[in-house]
């Protein structure tokens, strides 16, 4: 009886010699380090190169895989396959070990997005590939290292990071918990966030003075007998100090004092003059608090009012002063700042504010 030919399974067809030579150089360059010298892995890699330039996008993101877990993976082969498309890049972005700092570093300052996301996507991210990626300030690469616990962040990247958070709430809510987040950034993000933003920034940000006050106690009687004053050691004082208002303006100025001038601006608004009269009776820089009167919101008066010692009465009339009373409910964020913050931690926000400022007008 003839065979039933029609019934028989289709045989496989044969592989191709490109295929089959392919998968035999990728098994030998995977082979550990016991038993290929590397210069016949360099050898082998060179060729495997070249065959894989034109092999199909199946065959080279096979072989991607398998590199991807080879800790004695060729570098020159690696990098080409990083740059490739995303399908046959992704396993050596995400989890290979042999692909240097340099490498990734390059990839981030001329790659594509995807190819930067696998890179913010690995376990461990270093200083300098973080700072590469975030060159380019893209926000969903930059969201995703903020996000990953594994990167490590240089300062110098999150003042990158501060100034793109000033813009983008997203980044804002993922920069904030960072542990590399110094005070200094967070104070000088605060003026561009949100009022929920702002609490969580004083929250975490404004912290007691109290073991600087308690170092520098017998420093200021030692300061105050010289005849030539440190300039340096002066302006360090005067963060530390425990008093803020300028206790010599308030024996001389016409309102009696800043609760009276407080008043005043209640009934008229902050005039120039007034402005200029309340910075000298608070002991602040003008332009800081031309910064506070005029900001979006009234948590900047809540911690010049703690600071200073003003009442909570007060604080209502700095507000209307202002002008703006009911603007994005200054009031109401005000009053809950100023009835949480201690005066302590008040003043070190302040005086934080009033030196960056007054240190830019000594660089400019």
């Amino acid at each position: 009886m003839a065979e039933d030919l029609s019934a028989a399974p289709p045989r496989p067809a044969p592989p191709k010699a490109r295929d089959l030579l392919t998968r035999r150089l990728a098994d030998i360059v995977c082979l550990p380090s016991s038993q290929i010298a590397p210069q016949e892995r360099w050898m082998v890699a060179d060729v495997l190169d070249e065959l894989l330039r034109s092999a199909d996008l199946e065959l080279r993101v096979k072989v991607a895989k398998r590199l991807a877990q080879q800790h004695d993976a060729p570098r020159g082969l690696l990098r080409r396959l990083a740059h490739d498309q995303i399908e046959v890049a992704e396993p050596i972005l995400r989890q290979s070990q042999a692909l240097s700092d340099f490498d990734m570093m390059d990839i981030a300052q001329s790659g594509a997005t995807p190819h930067k996301l696998e890179i913010a996507r690995r376990e461990q991210v270093s200083e300098t590939v973080a700072a590469a990626l975030c060159t380019s300030s893209d926000i969903e690469v930059m969201s995703v290292l903020l996000r990953n616990t594994g990167v490590r962040f240089a300062n110098s990247t999150m003042d990158v990071i501060v100034r793109v958070a000033a813009e983008h709430d997203t980044i804002a809510r993922l920069l904030i918990p960072r542990p590399e987040l110094r005070p200094a950034q967070a104070l000088a993000l605060f003026w561009s966030v949100s009022h929920e933003l702002r609490r969580t920034i004083l929250d975490r940000f404004a912290a007691s003075r109290k073991i600087l006050q308690d170092a520098a106690e017998d420093v200021f009687p030692l300061a105050a007998r010289e005849t030539a004053p440190d300039a340096a050691v002066r302006e360090a004082l005067a963060y530390i100090d425990r008093r803020q208002r300028d206790r010599k303006a308030a024996e001389v100025t016409p309102f009696g004092s800043l609760e009276g001038l407080v008043e005043r601006a209640a009934q008229i608004g902050f005039t120039e003059e007034l402005r200029a009269e309340a910075a000298v009776l608070a002991n602040v820089q003008r332009d800081l608090l031309n910064r506070m009167i005029d900001d979006f919101g009234g948590e900047p008066l809540a911690i010049l009012a703690k600071a200073t010692g003003l009442s909570r009465e007060h604080l209502t009339a700095m507000i209307e002063g202002s002008g703006r009373m009911d603007a994005f409910n200054r009031v109401e964020q005000a009053v809950r700042v100023f009835d949480t913050m201690s005066v302590d931690k008040a003043q070190t926000v302040l005086r934080y504010w009033n030196w960056v400022i007054a240190r830019a007008a000594r660089a400019g």
